[in-house]
């Protein structure tokens, strides 16, 4: 098949939506307040971002960022490896480390290359590669390395327990068990149960755990130091791996460990590292400003989780169906692809920017809109938000009992169907 051929599928989908008015993406945004955002020249709620605790806009930041480009440019000039190396990326990797409780970081210039070049130069062929299906792209695209890739049931140690020791049962295995899983996944918003994975090294001593935090970072643990801190095995896990895009309102990546030589190894092995150029000083020293006012406050994280904790109430008692988390992350479950984008499109005429999550992101069937709080939000716009939610709940039919309603009307339509098929079928 020839590449239009191959392309036209999804372009003739996304032209589909364009012209019925409904395709949600991609919306050009004209200024930012962070809680709030302008489009097309309408002003609306902004309760889709991972601006967690609402960095991007605070002066602190701003200001350090724009010193730092006028003192050394808007870019680096090159890669880490030969001429873009800054002082100020070894401060913040330095920071980093303490931040999260390793010995040493490695900064790469985005999450996804991260985990792309730290995963793709540690791995071989030997080597077994343990993630829970849920994991973000990034993860399995680092994965190509390895010819030995499995995933375990989302959130099950006891599932993962099972698939480790099946593989090391084997008699010719000789490479390195990794497990991999989010902190927090950026889908579901489920937090991942830390504990229990780390326990499986007491069954399993040589595994070695790889941690994704892009979203636990700056929401989780003691002054936002991630997943890890908050369950409180920051030892077991072996790789904390974490980006700037979100709580650290920047741009770029890292990742950290307490085994110096498998980072050595990593700086100069990872193609996204010594290939790309380095990050430009601005968002370096944003992202190390943003761990400096989370040290110095977290009241900023409390907010967040207070905020987490009035929307996730408030949803419940309206009767969504979303997930059973304390993330910031809440998706709310809609139903089919064109609901949601439908759904999508009056949040957007009413004032408010959320998108939707469809197949294959999410099972068919279970499109959702996919919410975010920031500590930043106040009571007003969080009120208005809840306001046009419940509104629209009920128009759209997405409560959980509409929702069973339509599930069981569709079981007794299809149990009418097969009963009418059987006795057409004694009939001849």
């Amino acid at each position: 098949m020839k590449l239009h051929e191959r392309c036209q599928k999804v372009s003739g989908i996304t032209r589909h939506l364009r012209e019925a008015g409904i395709y949600p993406y991609f919306r050009p945004i004209e200024r930012s307040w962070g809680t709030e955002v302008e489009v097309a020249g309408k002003r609306l709620v902004m309760i889709g971002s991972n601006d967690y605790l609402g960095l991007a806009h605070d002066a602190r930041v701003k200001e350090a960022a724009a010193q730092a480009l006028y003192r050394m440019g808007t870019g680096p000039g090159g890669s880490r490896f030969l001429s873009g190396n800054m002082v100020l990326h070894q401060q913040l990797e330095e920071r980093l480390a303490a931040f999260v409780g390793k010995k040493r970081a490695v900064l790469h210039v985005t999450g996804f290359s991260t985990n792309l070049g730290a995963l793709g130069c540690l791995l071989t062929p030997s080597d077994y590669v343990l993630c829970d299906r849920e994991n973000h792209a990034s993860i399995f695209a680092g994965t190509t390395s390895t010819r030995k890739l499995g995933t375990f049931a989302h959130n099950d140690a006891a599932s993962a327990a099972k698939k480790i020791a099946n593989e090391l049962g084997k008699p010719d295995f000789d490479g390195q068990v990794l497990l991999i899983t989010e902190g927090i996944f950026s889908m579901s918003g489920d937090v991942a149960c830390m504990d229990e994975l780390a326990a499986l090294k007491d069954q399993f001593p040589d595994i070695l755990i790889y941690l994704d935090d892009a979203h636990g970072l700056g929401v989780l643990g003691e002054n936002g130091r991630g997943t890890a801190n908050h369950f409180g095995i920051t030892d077991r896990a072996d790789f904390i791996m974490g980006t700037f895009s979100k709580a650290f309102a920047s741009i770029g990546g890292f990742i950290a460990s307490d085994h110096d030589d498998v980072l050595e190894y990593i700086q100069h092995q990872s193609r996204t590292q010594i290939f790309s150029a380095a990050l430009p000083a601005a968002s370096t020293v944003a992202a190390m400003t943003c761990i400096e006012i989370m040290e110095k406050e977290p009241e900023r994280v409390e907010r967040l989780r207070a905020v987490t904790s009035k929307m996730r109430n408030a949803y419940r008692e309206m009767g969504l169906r979303i997930t059973d988390s304390i993330s910031p992350i809440i998706p709310i479950t809609i139903g089919t692809d064109e609901k949601a984008f439908m759904f999508a499109r009056e949040l957007f005429e009413r004032g408010i920017f959320a998108l939707p999550a469809i197949y294959p992101a999410v099972p068919r069937g279970e499109a959702l809109i996919r919410t975010a709080c920031m500590s930043t939000h106040q009571d007003r716009q969080l009120d208005y938000v809840l306001e046009v939610m419940d509104d629209m709940a009920k128009k759209y039919r997405i409560r959980v009992q509409d929702q069973d309603e339509e599930s069981q009307g569709e079981d007794e339509a299809g149990a009418s169907n097969i009963a009418g098929a059987r006795s057409s079928q004694s009939l001849l």
